[in-house]
């Protein structure tokens, strides 16, 4: 009767240990421009639970004007019957992969039951050809010793 308790306390415990170790990597749209808009887009599913709940849909990138770089837009469509709250941020990329984005924080958003959105950026310079747009489940703000 003892081994029972022992075993089935260390099933739940080692479940514990599984559920805090799943991941929190974001899903990633990732998008190459070419000229005239889209050239190429993929998405990358870390988190199959956010997967269920939010679609990456339609993507536009536009002109934004001479020297100024391109603007892009993404709808995100919720899937659910009731609201989902998120965090996204794009990160822009020119043509040989560095990294050209200014800011890259984690935007906070929540798209209500079914609701689809635009979520936009524009490129920090008109060398950026490429982004990618990240989603994850809301992560608490953290205390930064401030």
């Amino acid at each position: 009767m003892f081994k029972i308790k022992y075993f089935l306390v260390s099933v739940i415990a080692l479940s514990f240990v599984i559920a805090g170790c799943a991941t929190t990597a974001p899903n990633i749209l990732t998008v190459q421009a070419g000229p005239g808009g889209l050239s190429s887009k993929k998405i990358e599913v870390n988190s199959s639970s956010l997967a269920r709940k939010l679609d990456f849909g339609e993507v536009s990138i536009r002109d934004i004007g001479a020297g100024s770089g391109s603007e892009a837009q993404v709808i995100i469509q919720n899937k659910r019957k009731k609201d989902v709250n998120f965090e996204y941020r794009f990160i822009w990329y020119d043509a040989t992969g560095f990294e050209v984005s200014t800011s890259t924080a984690w935007i906070p958003a929540t798209l209500a039951a079914k609701e689809a959105r635009g979520f936009k950026s524009s490129a920090p310079n008109p060398n950026a050809v490429s982004f990618k747009l990240m989603i994850r489940k809301p992560h608490p703000l953290t205390d930064m010793g401030t």
